[in-house]
């Protein structure tokens, strides 16, 4: 059962779905609830039990979604399984593959990688974990100081393999 309110514009000013599955949708807001949604364009999205593959908008509220990619200027998850979340405030509950965001704030959540100016966190577990200022229980299992270590240490292996490769098999004069 699908809703559309549209205007005589390209893009509808409000999309409304239920139980559908959509390719691509631009309007102004977007609702949609027990969905499959391919990409979206929108000034504001809310969603409930719905996967989406690509979002981009300025306010995104979702609650029980999944979400491959997320482009946002404010976004608000909570119970939600995303890969790429990039946005300049995040309030998240859920699973994370990469977070990118000016400030966020997390509880009960697992990211691989945290990338964000200020965290505050209630028990979140991250693989890695970069902030200018970082609240709460966070749980990381590499540091800064580890990932560089180990950035370092890795460029040394391999440039000085690089280099007995090229005295044992380089070209002879």
């Amino acid at each position: 059962m699908t809703n559309l309110e549209q205007s005589s514009e390209e893009n509808p000013q409000i999309v409304n779905l239920s139980q559908t599955s959509v390719e691509k949708i631009g309007a102004d807001l977007v609702r949609a609830t027990h969905s499959n949604i391919g990409a979206i364009q929108a000034a504001e999205a809310d969603m409930s039990i719905t996967a989406i593959g690509a979002v981009n908008c300025q306010k995104f509220d979702a609650n029980r979604v999944a979400v491959g990619a997320l482009n946002s200027g404010q976004a608000s998850l909570e119970t939600a399984a995303v890969g790429i979340l990039n946005a300049s405030h995040v309030d998240f509950q859920g699973k994370a593959l990469v977070v990118m965001a000016d400030t966020v704030l997390a509880q009960g959540s697992s990211m691989g990688v945290a990338v964000a100016r200020q965290i505050r966190a209630e028990n979140i577990r991250a693989g890695l974990v970069v902030g200018r200022e970082i609240h709460g229980n966070v749980d990381s299992l590499i540091d800064q100081r580890s990932a560089l270590l180990a950035g370092v240490l890795g460029g040394l292996v391999a440039g000085l393999t690089l280099l007995a490769g090229r005295l044992l098999f380089g070209r002879k004069k």
